[in-house]
């Protein structure tokens, strides 16, 4: 029974983000991968929920009542993905493609490879048997398991289950919603998938993430990009120098959402940022879905901390302000601006609630 709730939970956290992200994938069956696809998916999830849940918890509505838009809200992104997976394969009829000549890979970079995947192997291995007890987890996971078993959000204080009166300043970033969304869809507890199985998922995304800087990084040596992966690895076991650190964030306390901003949100953004630059640079035309890509991004920054409303804002803002000047494209602040609608919202509602 328990394999089998394992299973359910791995489809809402790898399959169906995976399937969604396919959304964003290149015209005539060219493809970013599926480590992109998933990270990609799991951006537009995250910023649906926001989209769902905040409302939902500022009328004071019911846990039950955000589970089913959102499952309504995964069903019209997996019929859009499948609809426009069948025209871009249609699209893709008759046309042929150059297929390039795979390099083999030299025993060097396979030797970094596994290497790799031995440290990652282990880190997962000590997330699941040394399960790390931090401050705030008796908040936020606490708040997790409470807004499944009481059915509301945000009303009942983690502490104690008294109830209090609304707590809009954690609401407008509703993380362990989502985390309990997850318990409730799986059967297995609130505290088991923030504590020992999310975290799982989202260190392989974060990883995942490296990944795709390193293939654009290495693009002349592709050899390297596991030698990349190896001393990013390393950086993380031994970046617990401070509390503070991404690293520590991400290797401790993955399950809260502003380990999520710091070692997933901020990361994808910067590879965004790559790719746009790429584009530039080969004067290629970057398209509405990017554009939507970076919105989704911005918007599920939103989801796991307040922090990450300004934080996204004050990144996108520098970044996309000296991509403009070098590349002398002012234009490009003009999406860049309306892809931060959303976080600039929250922060004024952040206000007004407050």
């Amino acid at each position: 029974m328990l394999g089998i709730r394992i299973v359910i939970l791995g489809i809402f956290l790898l399959l169906i983000p995976t399937l969604i992200g396919t959304l964003f994938e290149r015209k005539q069956g060219q493809t970013e991968g599926l480590i992109f696809c998933w990270i990609s998916g799991q951006m537009l999830t995250w910023a649906g929920f926001l989209v769902i849940c905040v409302p939902m918890i500022l009328l004071k509505q019911s846990f039950s009542l955000v589970s089913t838009l959102f499952h309504g809200y995964q069903g019209i992104l997996l019929l859009a993905a499948i609809v426009f997976g069948i025209y871009r394969k249609r699209q893709s009829v008759g046309i042929r493609e150059k297929k390039e000549m795979i390099k083999k890979a030299g025993r060097t970079a396979h030797i970094w490879w596994i290497v790799f995947w031995l440290l990652l192997i282990l880190q997962w291995v000590l997330t699941i048997f040394l399960a790390y007890e931090e401050g705030d987890d008796a908040f936020y996971f606490a708040t997790a398991t409470i807004t499944e078993q009481s059915d509301t959000m945000y009303l009942l204080l983690p502490y104690t289950g008294f109830s209090t009166g609304l707590d809009a300043r954690h609401g407008l970033a509703p993380f362990p919603v989502w985390i309990a969304y997850l318990a409730k869809v799986s059967g297995i507890p609130a505290l088991v998938v923030a504590q020992v199985l999310l975290p799982l998922a989202l260190l392989g995304m974060s990883y995942g993430i490296y990944y795709l800087m390193a293939k654009h990084l290495c693009t002349e040596k592709e050899e390297t990009v596991g030698l990349f992966m190896v001393l990013t690895e390393m950086l993380f076991l031994f970046g617990g120098y401070s509390l503070f650190t991404a690293e520590n964030f991400m290797l401790v306390r993955a399950s809260q959402g502003k380990a999520v901003i710091a070692g997933i949100i901020l990361p994808f953004l910067m590879y965004l940022i790559m790719r746009l630059m790429r584009s530039l640079q080969k004067q290629e035309r970057y398209g509405i879905i990017p554009w939507m890509l970076f919105a989704a991004t911005m918007t599920a920054a939103c989801l796991c901390s307040t922090q990450g409303t300004i934080l996204s804002c004050v990144l996108i803002g520098i970044a996309g302000l000296c991509v403009a000047v070098s590349y002398k494209k002012i234009r490009l602040l003009i999406p860049l601006v309306l892809c931060s609608g959303v976080p600039v919202c929250m922060a004024l509602l952040y206000f007004v609630v407050k």
